[in-house]
């Protein structure tokens, strides 16, 4: 019987932030859909253990996860990321591991999938190179695209990796944000699909520590939260703002908590922060919750409890173009959102009244945002419709089109 099962292989190097809720998420779709899964991915054993308190426990002929180790960083050193031998060698290493699994396991890959596409285009120097080192059709998600808003040479796009997208073996591109498919299909030749910008929903653990800490903290004022302190998610703005509400006696408390990457602030940012930090512990700030520890709070159960004691969700990014998944636990849990104005982010808040935008980095908005928000006069917030683009049922549609478009070596129909 399982010898007819379509099977996919999913591959992610990568393990931090949103990749083990995406490749989870996947995994679980496709098992939904029927497939068979190999997982690939540097934490094999988490897939199984997510999946297992998802409700997928007997996978037996069902899952293959493995080990994939490929080099996240550079050659050329610094923070860079990608260059063309770390790109040649993502492939390499996936197409070899794949195969070592499929002869394993006697599985052949229908379908590869990458949850995080732009760490295997990213100056890859031709589009040939799927069809060389991992001779299977293959799709993925691509997150950073949003260099198409603005006409760009073919250097250019062959450094951001649009080129290789023009494999035959490619089947579709996802996207997250779709506001530049048009001219993404024309580059690659094949279809873009509106990707989900999905997240665990599992329901919140009853009062864990942590919930508990805040809201006795809290003291009945209303809570804006932020998880995982990245500067890009706006924390120098979260902390300025919560120093200006102090200093007005708003009643609000914020919250700030998770992985604190030190390394993408600067030493005088640093400075600030511990010195935020200094003023929250000796009392003399009494609105902020600041954990500068850096623990991971795992996304599922534990991560919805912090969460849902929310009010507001900080989702005020700065200097970032693309989607979050923030946007859609707020809409599952239906609480209100503050963003930056512009851009995908602060766009979808306002197309869906999900709560308030302002300017970038204005704190005097920010605070009139945030009354804004919190108000009784706000009209009626979309949650339902912007959930329903982008939940589960919608992953299992795209992925049940990807397979039945490989089932007929055709390609899958974009949603716009």
């Amino acid at each position: 019987m399982n010898e007819h099962l379509p099977t996919v292989a999913l591959a992610d190097t990568r393990w931090a932030g949103h990749h083990p809720t995406y490749f989870t998420e996947m995994s679980a779709s496709l098992l939904r859909c029927g497939a068979r899964v190999i997982a690939m991915c540097p934490e094999p054993g988490e897939v199984r253990e997510n999946l297992a308190r998802l409700g997928f426990s007997h996978l037996d002929g069902r899952l293959a996860a493995e080990k994939l180790n490929c080099r996240n960083h550079s050659f050329l050193g610094g923070s860079r990321d990608h260059d063309p031998l770390t790109s040649i060698l993502r492939w390499r290493e996936t197409g070899r591991l794949l195969r070592r699994i499929e002869t394993r396991t006697g599985w052949r890959a229908d379908l590869v999938f990458f949850p995080y596409l732009d760490n295997y285009i990213r100056l890859a120097p031709f589009p040939s190179l799927p069809g060389l080192l991992l001779r299977r059709p293959w799709s993925g998600l691509y997150l950073r695209n949003h260099h198409l808003a603005q006409p760009s040479g073919p250097l250019h796009l062959a450094a951001k990796g649009d080129l290789l997208l023009r494999s035959p073996l490619c089947r579709a591109v996802c996207v997250l944000d779709e506001r530049f498919n048009d001219r993404l299909s024309a580059i690659s030749g094949h279809p873009v699909v509106d990707f989900p910008d999905i997240t665990d929903e599992s329901p919140p653990l009853e009062a864990p520590p942590l919930a508990r800490e805040i809201v006795a903290k809290a003291a009945g004022r209303k809570i804006i939260g932020l998880i995982s302190m990245e500067k890009r998610k706006g924390l120098l703005t979260l902390l300025k703002a919560a120093l200006a509400a102090h200093a007005k006696g708003e009643p609000w408390y914020f919250v700030a908590t998770g992985p604190w990457p030190k390394f993408t602030f600067t030493s005088e940012e640093i400075a600030f922060c511990e010195d935020v930090n200094r003023r929250v512990e000796s009392g003399a700030i009494d609105n902020l919750h600041f954990d500068t520890s850096g623990d991971r709070i795992p996304d599922g159960a534990i991560y919805n409890s912090l969460f849902t004691t929310f009010h507001l969700v900080w989702a005020a990014y700065e200097g970032f173009e693309g989607s979050s998944n923030a946007l859609t636990k707020a809409a599952a849990f239906r609480i209100p959102v503050l963003a930056t104005a512009g851009q995908c982010i602060g766009a979808r808040v306002q197309k869906h009244h999900m709560g308030r935008t302002f300017p970038e980095g204005d704190i005097d908005a920010c605070l009139a945002a945030i009354r804004a928000a919190l108000s009784e006069n706000t009209p009626e917030p979309d949650f339902q419709g912007y959930h329903a683009r982008h939940s589960r049922d919608r992953l299992d549609e795209i992925f049940r089109s990807l397979l039945h478009s490989q089932g007929n070596q055709g390609a899958p129909t974009p949603r716009r």
